[in-house]
């Protein structure tokens, strides 16, 4: 499959919806609990990361 930097744009967007949303659940379910908002925090800087890893890989395929 050939990924082009608007699929890890999309993916990444996608995947802070999610986030934000069990972000959302978190407030609800275990308001205060810090442990459970440093994960979701965590989780977003995976995403971004990962994110970021994708597409300097797709630049550099690109310059080939």
């Amino acid at each position: 499959m050939v990924m082009g930097k608007s699929d890890v744009k999309r993916i990444q967007t996608t995947l802070e919806v999610v986030t934000d949303n069990l972000d959302d659940l978190v407030n609800e379910l275990l308001p205060g609990n810090d442990n459970a908002k440093e994960l979701v925090n965590h989780l977003y800087e995976v995403i971004s990361d990962v994110c970021s890893v994708l597409e300097n890989e797709i630049e550099i395929k690109d310059k080939g």
